[in-house]
């Protein structure tokens, strides 16, 4: 195919080890990363974005909770005409207005999810200033994950943070630029089919529209593969709003399928043109790979694989929810795959695009869970589902995520224990949401246990004994309704309110179903998705933990009920000291002999 020398094309060079967020990056990037001014109850000082308030690495003693004011000067040369400047917060804890020269601009509501405001018109040449206005607290009803929900942190929950966690950046942009892009691969037909949007100007009365102006705008497309050939496709034209349809083949790409031994990841260009002159050109990468849930398990690109994950919070020394580098996210990924694990359950915390990247470069599957809120509210809600949205769209394009989880032992959502309640109604709804903007994962609805709609049946416990999980094991190939279905009050409450675990589970099923689903799903292979836990709570085991984890597993994949584990955790946080690592990451166990247990 010919190659059109305007584009500029960067084979030989790699935006993706620096930008924020390699899925959709532009080189036109402007980091304002570094130190600000902050204000908290009338205390001034500097901090270190992105590090979060709560944080060593941040610079500032602030609590947790309460109003922030960030302040940055920065210096740009005054938009060019056609061109437009594109604020990009990476993520910010929890409530966050924007003002530019001590405008507002924009307003956004999660601590999680990416955000970004057009910024052009209140820009000035020279001088100009960027405030952020952040609220948070320790609400209940604020999606928080493991930031404590009390005054101080308690039992598995730790101290909070606040703020900017994530990097902020600047874009410049043509003001005909493109907006975001999905692919999706169709493995029947072994095509990718995908669509990319525009920000076209609004047509006018005295404008061109339809037809004619489609002739004014088109997208390349150019694929770079893992062997570094590359492959251009014939240009695309808009329709009146600025969308671009289009496919291409498995054949003309060469495909070779991503999975973790063999992480193949294609370099894919976005290049708009305006009246054949490029104006805007976008960088992302995609990997080609298929996931299939069954009665059996896991299976990825046509092969069966047994999942050995470890599960993984997202807190790291000096900096919680922020890496001082990302060398230390690149060795927790490394030190995973060194022990034998082929995934890793990211708990109750939406990691960074940057740290799925790597996960992607490297091979590690991975899953995705909404953080939890634990009181229901109708402002919970419209939040949770809202931030949900904006999850799916940023990150559906990794290939290591392979299943989602939407909710974690019943946390926040107690309600699904009426039938007729509001929260179970939402709870449904969100499955079914999820369902629809990413059809290409399965999901589990709540893990751990009670499950009412899932994809996944999956199950934790934290057992004193091998014995005693074995039993369990007995009982769930038995079909014993006791453990199979069915909710118990006093479970609950020596769970929560007395931390007892030691011999008692949840039910898998909420309920029995008056389907034939539930009765199925008893039937499918199960995702043990936390075991564990030793050195948190008391163990009989008189061995080390090597010797205990080496019990444990043998029996877990003995049993043949599972497709899958996911060990707690990998390195230790807050009172949770029951990490196969330190917090600083130094091994407590022989990593050689983990391996051999994870071949087992």
């Amino acid at each position: 195919m010919n190659s059109h020398t305007h584009y500029n094309s960067m084979i030989n060079t790699s935006i993706f080890e620096d930008h924020p967020n390699p899925a959709w990056a532009r080189r036109t990037w402007i980091s304002l990363d570094g130190t600000w001014e902050i204000e908290h109850n009338g205390h001034r000082g500097q901090i270190q974005v992105p590090y979060p308030i709560g944080s060593e690495l941040s610079g500032v003693d602030y609590p947790d909770r309460g109003t922030f004011v960030y302040r940055r000067d920065f210096e740009i040369e005054g938009p060019k005409e056609e061109e437009r400047l594109i604020l990009h917060i990476g993520a910010c804890d929890y409530e966050t207005t924007v003002f530019v020269n001590a405008t507002r601009i924009g307003n956004h509501v999660g601590g999680y999810a990416s955000f970004a405001f057009d910024i052009t018109d209140l820009v000035r040449a020279g001088t100009n200033q960027i405030a952020l206005l952040v609220k948070d607290s320790h609400s209940p009803f604020q999606v928080r994950g493991k930031q404590t929900f009390l005054r101080k942190p308690f039992y598995v929950w730790y101290r909070g943070i606040a703020g900017v966690w994530q990097s902020v950046w600047i874009e410049r942009v043509h003001r005909v630029h493109l907006e975001r892009a999905r692919l999706v691969q169709d493995f029947d037909a072994e095509i990718v089919r995908g669509w990319a949007q525009a920000s076209l100007p609004q047509p006018t009365k005295t404008s061109k529209r339809g037809a004619e102006a489609r002739k004014d705008y088109s997208l390349t497309l150019e694929i770079i593969g893992p062997d570094r050939t590359t492959v251009e496709l014939p240009p695309i034209l808009a329709d009146g709003d600025g969308h671009f349809d289009f496919q291409f083949s498995f054949s003309e790409i060469g495909a070779k399928f991503w999975s973790p031994e063999s992480p193949y990841l294609y370099r894919i260009q976005y290049h708009l043109s305006m009246n054949g002159d490029c104006v805007d050109t976008v960088e992302s990468y995609f990997g080609l790979r298929r996931v299939r849930f069954d009665a059996d398990g896991f299976e990825i690109n046509g092969t069966r694989v047994f999942l050995r994950m470890v599960l993984v919070q997202g807190y790291y020394p000096k900096g919680t929810y922020t890496p001082q580098n990302k060398k230390i996210m690149e060795d927790d990924i490394l030190s995973i795959k060194a022990m034998g694990y082929n995934g890793a359950r990211i708990h109750e915390k939406v990691e960074s695009p940057y740290f799925h990247y790597l996960c992607d470069k490297l091979g590690l599957f991975t899953s995705f869970e909404m953080p939890s809120f634990y009181l229901p509210s109708k402002a919970a809600f419209g939040a949770y589902e809202q931030e949900l949205k904006e999850l799916i769209e940023r990150d559906a394009g990794h290939p290591s995520c392979i299943f989602r989880i939407l909710f974690n032992e019943t946390w926040g959502i107690w309600g699904i224990y009426g039938k007729r309640s509001t929260t179970r109604k939402f709870v449904l709804r969100m499955i079914e949401l999820a369902r629809a903007l990413d059809p290409s994962r399965p999901i589990i609805d709540n893990s751990g246990w009670e499950h009412l709609n899932t994809d996944i049946v999956d199950f934790h416990h934290y057992l004193r004994s091998a014995t005693l999980a074995r039993s369990l094991y007995a009982g769930i190939a038995k079909k014993d309704e006791r453990i199979l279905f069915g909710f118990s009050v006093w479970k609950v409450l020596a769970f929560y309110l007395f931390g007892h675990v030691s011999t008692k589970t949840r039910s898998v099923f909420l309920e029995r179903s008056h389907n034939d689903d539930a009765r199925a799903q008893a039937r499918s292979k199960i995702l043990l998705s936390e075991y564990g836990g030793f050195g948190w709570y008391t163990s009989e085991h008189r061995g080390s933990i090597d010797d205990i984890i080496e019990e444990y597993t043998r029996d877990i994949v003995a049993s043949k009920l599972f497709c899958g584990y996911c060990y707690t955790q990998l390195y230790d946080v807050g009172d949770e000291t029951n990490g196969l690592f330190t917090f600083e990451r130094e091994p407590k166990i022989d990593v050689d002999r983990l391996r051999s247990i994870n071949a087992i």
